[in-house]
């Protein structure tokens, strides 16, 4: 797995990369970190291939991608499978 780094479209909203990848033949899935200016982690596996299309997605490593989710959430923390967690649901009551 391998991490990324992008903005959305729309500032704090707004869609990803994630089609234009799979057209491509890649697959990224988003995460639930997204920063105040929109800036998103996601994970895609080692073979994704990010050349073109109209994304500028980053590969960052492990240690920046927990960073920033600590950033948003301090008790974020990597997952066995390599995924970051995030904060608990809010209650349904």
């Amino acid at each position: 797995m391998i991490y990324l780094k992008w903005k959305l479209s729309d500032g704090t909203s707004g869609t990803g990369p994630e089609p234009v990848l799979a057209t491509s033949g890649g697959t990224a899935e988003a995460s639930w970190a997204v920063d105040a200016a929109g800036y998103r982690i996601g994970y895609a596996p080692d073979d994704a291939d990010l050349r073109g299309g109209p994304w500028q997605v980053t590969e960052v490593t492990e240690a920046d991608a927990l960073a920033f989710c600590q950033g948003l959430y301090a008790d974020a923390e990597l997952l066995p499978d390599g995924r970051i967690s995030g904060p608990p649901p809010p209650d349904d009551v």
